[in-house]
C-alpha cells in the first residue's frame, strides 16, 4: 500500500518544473531526433522519481518545521548523501532554507510561501551575460532539442527550439550551482576534509613517463595521458575517447571522439585555448559508442560529475563514461588572447610555434626552431576568461586520475590517483 507521504510527494512531483518541461515537450525532443522516444521515457521516468524522492524531503521538512541532517535520516529511509543532494537542490529553488541551530548544527527550514522565489532553472544565458561561462559544451551535449550551438567561444540559445525545459541550467552547467562538497564525497565516497585533504581526496601521486616511443615523439610531459589511453584501447577497455584536436598550424582547436590509437596520437599535448570538448558527449552517442574516457579540464570534469550526483539518468542516455582523467589547469584563454600572448608578449610567430607549456610561473612558447620564449605568468592573467578567476579547482580533484607537469622534473608528469578505479586502470 501507498503510504500518505509517497502518494504526496507523487502529486507535488508531478507538478515540478522539470517534469511538466519534460512532459510538455515530448513532441519536440523525439522530433528533434536527439534521443529515442524510449530515451526520452527513460528520462521522464527518471526525473519523475528523483523529483518524487525530492517533495519526500521536502515534505519532511515542512512536517517538522525545521530538521537537521539526522533528523531527516531518522524520518526517511534515505542516506545522509542522497538527503543532502535533494535539499541542496530545494535551496537552491528556493524551497528550504539553512541555518544554525542552538548547538551549532544546520538546519533546514521551510521558506514562507510569501517570500519572492527566484526562476528555479532559467536558462544559462545568465551565465553567459556574467562571464561566467567556461565554454565546457556540456549544454549542448544535455539540451534534448538542440537548442544550444556553440558560437564564438560561448553558448547561444536557438529560442524557436527551446522548451524551457532548464536542463542547460539544472543537469550540465558546472557554474550555476555547483556544490564541490557533494561532488568530493561521490568521488571519494565518504565526505571530503579539506583541512586535512588539500588537493581533495587521493589515494597515490607518482612522477611517470611513457616508455612508449611513439608517444614520446608527440606528447607535451610524460605522455601519461596518452599512453592510458592507448593502453585502454588496445584492451578492449574503451570504444572512444572525448579529446582536443589542434586544427592545423594556427593553433586552432576543436573537440573530437577518438576511436583507436592513430587518432589518438593527433591530439597529444596541451592547447592553452578554450575548447568545448564535452560536445563531443553527443558526437559519441551518434555514432553509438558506450565505454568512453573523458579527457578535461577542472570545469569541464566538474560538469560531468554534477551530472552523475543530480542526473544520472542523462548520463546514461548519453553513453557510459568508463574513465575520467582531469588535466591540471590554472587558467584558459579565448583563442584570440592565446594568440595575443605567443606573438606579442613572447614574439614568437603563432604559426611557428612547436609546444607551448606552464611551468615554474612562466607561459613558455618553443617555436620550431630556435630558443624557447617566456613571460611571467602574473603578466598575463587578465587575459585569461573571467570564468577561470573563480575556480576553485587546480588539480583537478575530481578525476579518477589527475595529470599535470606541476611537480615533476621536465619530461615527467604527476599523477595523482584519486578513485580506486583510477588505481586499477594505471
Amino acid at each position: 500500500m501507498v503510504n500518505k507521504l509517497e502518494l504526496d510527494a507523487t502529486l507535488e512531483a508531478l507538478k515540478s518544473f522539470r517534469v511538466r518541461a519534460l512532459f510538455g515537450g515530448e513532441k519536440e525532443i523525439v522530433e528533434c531526433g536527439k534521443i529515442t522516444h524510449e530515451e526520452w521515457e527513460k528520462l521522464l521516468d527518471f526525473v519523475v522519481d528523483d523529483e518524487t524522492e525530492r517533495r519526500k524531503v521536502l515534505l519532511t521538512v515542512r512536517k517538522l518545521g525545521s530538521a537537521s541532517l539526522p533528523q531527516l535520516e531518522k524520518e526517511l529511509e534515505m542516506s545522509n548523501f542522497v538527503i543532502q543532494k535533494h535539499l541542496r537542490l530545494l535551496e537552491y529553488e528556493g524551497l528550504v532554507e539553512r541555518s544554525i541551530g542552538g548547538d551549532s548544527e544546520t538546519v533546514y527550514r521551510p521558506v514562507l510561501k510569501s517570500k519572492p522565489s527566484r526562476p528555479p532553472f532559467e536558462k544559462i544565458k545568465f551565465i553567459v551575460d556574467e562571464k561566467l561561462c567556461v565554454d565546457c559544451g556540456a549544454c549542448v551535449s544535455y539540451c534534448p532539442t538542440n537548442a544550444i550551438t556553440i558560437v564564438d567561444e560561448a553558448p547561444v540559445i536557438d529560442e524557436d527550439k527551446c522548451i524551457g525545459c532548464g536542463i542547460c541550467n539544472s543537469v550540465a552547467c558546472p557554474r550555476t550551482f555547483l556544490y564541490l562538497d557533494l561532488l568530493r564525497h561521490y568521488v571519494k565516497g565518504e565526505p571530503c576534509k579539506l583541512d586535512q585533504e588539500p588537493i581533495a581526496a587521493y589515494k597515490s601521486a607518482h612522477a611517470a613517463q611513457t616508455m612508449k616511443e611513439e608517444i614520446r615523439k608527440v606528447c607535451q610531459d610524460g605522455g601519461v595521458v596518452t599512453s592510458i589511453l592507448a593502453y585502454l584501447f588496445d584492451h578492449n577497455l574503451i570504444d572512444g575517447a572525448l579529446l582536443v584536436k589542434k586544427r592545423g598550424e594556427n593553433w586552432t582547436s576543436e573537440p573530437v571522439v577518438v576511436t583507436n590509437k592513430d587518432e589518438l596520437l593527433e591530439t597529444a599535448g596541451t592547447k592553452y585555448v578554450v575548447t568545448p570538448t564535452l560536445v563531443g558527449l553527443e558526437k559519441a552517442k551518434k555514432k553509438g559508442l558506450k565505454k568512453i574516457a573523458v579527457v578535461g579540464t577542472p570545469c569541464q570534469i566538474q560538469a560531468v560529475r554534477k551530472v552523475q550526483v543530480f542526473s544520472s539518468a542523462f548520463q546514461e542516455v548519453m553513453g557510459n563514461i568508463l574513465l575520467i582523467i582531469g588535466i591540471f589547469c590554472m587558467e584558459n584563454f579565448s583563442y584570440q588572447n592565446m594568440k595575443k600572448i605567443v606573438e606579442e608578449y613572447c614574439k614568437v610567430n603563432l604559426e611557428n610555434a612547436r609546444k607551448m607549456d606552464i611551468n615554474k610561473g612562466q607561459f613558455s612558447v618553443h617555436p620550431k626552431s630556435g630558443e624557447k620564449s617566456s613571460v611571467p605568468i602574473k603578466d598575463i592573467t587578465g587575459l585569461a576568461r573571467p570564468a577561470c578567476h573563480v575556480c576553485p579547482d587546480l588539480t583537478n580533484e575530481l578525476a579518477d586520475i589527475s595529470v599535470g607537469s606541476i611537480g615533476s622534473p621536465p619530461g615527467w608528469s604527476t599523477v595523482i590517483i584519486r578513485t580506486e578505479k583510477g588505481g586499477e586502470i594505471f
